[in-house]
């Protein structure tokens, strides 16, 4: 219980049209990187993007581990679910909502310790959350016994009909012409290949380049988590690899010096922008290898626009972000909250005697 007339329970199929009408009104107000993860999309009169038309339903594609919702009166005023991550014990929270209200702060409060609550009877290992870089967010999280490790910045690349008359291929080589050289020759797009299971270790690496020490610890991937990166989007983790409904995904790599020397993972998304997720080593011409990721993602994407997550560490991966035509649309924290104590490594286990 909250208060009177207030109750905290489980969403029923039932309550599927009031939810989206909620996710919808909350994701509107003016106000919603405070009501809901305020995760940022693009914005604008051509591109206009509601979080809650990528969640086209409140049953994601991925089925809910848990899925609550805090009612008034009869009327749902707040809707909070996690999702459990495929090959882990760990949750990850894609919906924190409360409609406008002088008791939102408290009912979001009571919904997410509902929520925790029923994960540690399950024996969830940890949680995770994204949400935007906000005092309202960040203190409930911090409440409710979540630590703050990352930021990621959202880069939008938008459509190619909003961009102007230049043709996709055009707009890949570069702005107005294709790079040049220091020499003063036309720029090639290298040649990147695509990622599978015997590629793992090297993305791995790759990852561990580019990821510093205390974060890679907290995320505590193996070579092994990527084997899946050609056909599930669940590594690296991001703020919207969680959110958006991927109808297909792919992945490819840039070979450099026995090495992988970039990665990008793409997210085909029906009805709604596409995702790109990338990983750029030092010393690697980013921007040039971008342009070969999206030429090999092709027209679909460029007319619907594509959504980057990039960790704020990630200085090669921004820099080339920005010389492809992405732009920053907003920042995003992760945090994650331990519920068990959670054996990270193999232990090493006394012999027996005969």
């Amino acid at each position: 219980m909250i208060d009177d007339g207030q109750h905290i329970r489980s969403a029923r199929l039932t309550d599927r049209q009031a939810l989206a009408d909620l996710s919808r009104r909350v994701h509107a107000s003016a106000d919603a990187q405070r009501r809901s993860l305020g995760i940022p999309t693009p914005s604008g009169e051509a591109t206009s993007i509601s979080l809650s038309a990528l969640m086209p339903s409140w049953l994601p594609l991925r089925t809910p581990s848990v899925h609550m919702v805090a009612e008034v009166d009869g009327q749902l005023v707040a809707s909070c679910r996690a999702v459990e991550e495929p090959h882990r014990d760990d949750w990850v929270i894609t919906e924190l909502d409360a409609d406008d209200g002088p008791m939102a702060a408290e009912i979001r409060w009571s919904l997410l310790g509902a929520v925790v609550e029923e994960g540690t009877r399950r024996e969830v290992g940890r949680f995770h959350v994204a949400c935007a870089d906000v005092r309202e967010n960040l203190e409930l999280f911090g409440q409710s016994g979540f630590t703050a490790y990352a930021q990621e910045e959202i880069w939008w690349r938008a459509p190619e009909a909003t961009r102007g008359a230049r043709g996709w291929m055009r707009s890949v080589l570069g702005r107005d012409r294709p790079r040049a050289r220091r020499d003063g020759t036309a720029a090639d797009l290298p040649a990147i290949m695509p990622a599978g299971a015997p590629d793992a270790w090297h993305i791995f690496d790759l990852w561990t380049h580019a990821t510093p020490p205390a974060i890679a610890r907290i995320e505590g991937y193996q070579a092994a988590d990527w084997e899946d990166v050609g056909n599930e989007a669940i590594v690296p983790r991001s703020a919207l690899n969680p959110i958006l409904h991927f109808t297909d995904v792919a992945a490819w790599f840039l070979p450099f010096d026995q090495r992988a020397g970039a990665f990008a993972q793409h997210g085909t998304c029906k009805g709604a922008p596409h995702y790109l997720r990338f990983l750029v080593r030092d010393g690697i011409d980013g921007a040039a290898f971008l342009r070969a990721a999206l030429a090999r993602i092709g027209p679909d994407a460029a007319a619907a626009g594509i959504l980057a997550p990039v960790r704020t560490y990630e200085a090669a991966g921004a820099r080339a972000a920005d010389e492809v035509g992405f732009e920053p649309i907003g920042r995003v924290t992760l945090l994650t909250r331990e519920v068990r104590a959670q054996l990270r490594q193999p232990a090493m286990i006394p012999a027996t005697t005969r």
